[in-house]
């Protein structure tokens, strides 16, 4: 299976979180959490449909490559797939990289990059979704 990696923008944590949730189906409204957000690891393994959402500052290699691992052994995809992907992405993206990178550095210090991994086929149902919205 092919998976892509993509990187979407900036964003707060709170509007990460609702995008974790969405891509898991179970978005809730702000008035449905008390006392804030629930962490995405509290949900249940496997119930995941789409692409993967994830924030990161600061924008490191490793962390984005300990996160697809992490998201990989969750979502029960191949770790040497996921690896190579998110490497070969890494090598191919090198001066989008960079740009992100130094954005990120200009951005407030609670905003976060945000990055989604999927299979073509959650990235089509993601798309499809949005339109039907």
């Amino acid at each position: 299976m092919t998976y892509l990696l993509q990187f979407c923008g900036f964003s707060d944590p709170l509007q990460l979180f609702y995008l974790e949730q969405s891509a898991l189906g179970t978005a809730p409204s702000p008035a449905q959490i008390p006392g804030g957000p629930i962490p995405s690891q509290a949900l249940a393994p496997g119930a995941a449909a789409g692409p993967a959402f994830g924030g990161f500052r600061p924008f490191q290699l490793d962390d984005l490559l300990a996160w697809a691992l992490d998201t990989a052994r969750q979502r029960q995809w191949d770790p040497v797939v996921i690896q190579r992907t998110v490497l070969d992405c890494w090598m191919e993206r090198a001066e989008a990289i960079r740009q992100w990178q130094r954005r990120l550095r200009e951005e407030p210090a609670d905003r976060l990059l945000v990055a989604g991994l999927g299979s073509q086929h959650d990235w089509q149902r993601r798309c499809e979704a949005m339109l039907r919205a």
